[in-house]
């Protein structure tokens, strides 16, 4: 079973997502000498076949498939088939929505046909030898299936940022253990599919949330949804058992883990070569505009927003039903926005992308 359930839908996702869309525009020059390089479609085929992975409502993902499609067209007029792939529970209304907005197509080129697909990252979605190029932003670092281990003393399998320390929280090395097997098996699962619907000579782009040697996209966003917990358990607003039980179901990679299982693994290192692997600290909107103005409550409001987008499924799903209070969620929230306003400096947010461009062999 999905660890997630997908981002807040009703275009929530779309109008909270312009981090995403700068992570991910950081490496998208990659992709104009990455198509430059494809293989000509086979005449058996009769289009280029471009998927992407996790496109969540679709606002970015058209975006930038709205990109490749430009740079297609400068080397040739052969259809294109635009694939949208995230989980069936994914909000596919609203990605029509944005794909015929006033019921005109997004990707306005001639000769684009678009298609959505649910089914998860990790499995196969396309039939064999079909896809001249795949691209994935931001998906793959939540788990394919959440480990059975515990974090009693956190809510994420990383050591906590050392820049927000607060007393019983903590997370040993060998906690971790369990969890870093599964991300390492879950991107073998992913590249093997890749790997089997790639023709030769294909590219991949795999982009997401990361760390580098001293920051974590973890850093700040997880800490004070942690903090935001623990004055709810210390309330007596949740149970403590909630709080070591829960465990937000995303890994935060470095570059090394990123290129693992390609290194690392025999039927993965004789499917890919490496044409670039990086990670980088990319500019974060929200941080820009603060930093121009100084307003805590502006800043505050929209990086709630933007953790929102994505952790709310999450925290709905794993919530006790029985709570005693109303409306747990947005108070939650609502905490959450009041931390960050009154300690900016303890929650200082970093965007670490972390991505890499592969070719099929």
């Amino acid at each position: 079973m999905p660890t997630t359930t997908g981002m807040k839908g009703g275009g929530y996702y779309d109008a909270n997502s312009k981090e995403q869309r700068s992570a991910s525009d950081a490496f998208l020059p990659w992709l104009e000498e990455a198509i430059a390089a494809l293989p000509e479609p086979a005449s058996h085929q009769q289009s280029w076949n471009f998927l992407d992975i996790g496109s969540s409502e679709g606002a970015n993902a058209i975006y930038t498939m709205n990109r490749l499609v430009e740079i297609v067209r400068r080397q040739s007029d052969l259809p294109v088939w635009a694939l949208f792939d995230d989980l069936p529970t994914n909000d596919f209304n609203q990605m029509f929505l944005n794909l015929f907005p006033a019921s005109t197509p997004a990707l306005s080129a001639t000769d684009v046909y678009t298609a959505a697909i649910g089914g998860s990252a990790f499995g196969r979605l396309v039939p064999p030898q079909s896809l001249h190029l795949a691209t994935t932003f931001n998906a793959i670092g939540f788990y394919e299936t959440r480990p059975a281990a515990r974090l009693p003393h956190f809510i994420l399998a990383m050591h906590p940022n050392p820049g927000a320390p607060r007393e019983g929280v903590e997370v040993s090395t060998s906690e971790l253990i369990p969890f870093q097997k599964q991300a390492h098996q879950d991107l073998c699962h992913f590249y093997a599919a890749r790997a089997a619907e790639l023709v030769p000579g294909g590219k991949l782009l795999v982009q997401v949330f990361g760390r580098n040697e001293t920051q974590s996209t973890g850093h700040g966003l997880m800490d004070v949804l942690n903090d935001a917990l623990l004055d709810f358990v210390e309330a007596d607003m949740l149970p403590r058992s909630f709080y070591e039980a829960f465990v937000f179901p995303a890994y935060y990679r470095n570059i090394d883990e990123l290129m693992a299982p390609i290194r690392e693994e025999p039927e993965l290192a004789a499917a890919y070569r490496i044409e670039h692997a990086e990670s980088r600290d990319v500019p974060v909107p929200f941080n820009t505009a603060f930093a121009s103005t100084g307003d805590r409550e502006t800043w505050s409001h929209s990086y709630i927003s933007f953790l929102r987008a994505f952790s709310e499924p999450v925290l709905t799903a794993a919530l006790p039903q029985d709570l005693p209070q109303e409306n747990t969620i947005e108070k939650i929230y609502q905490r959450m926005e009041r931390l960050l306003i009154d300690h900016p400096e303890r929650y200082e947010f970093h965007f670490i992308s972390i991505a890499a461009l592969l070719t099929r062999l």
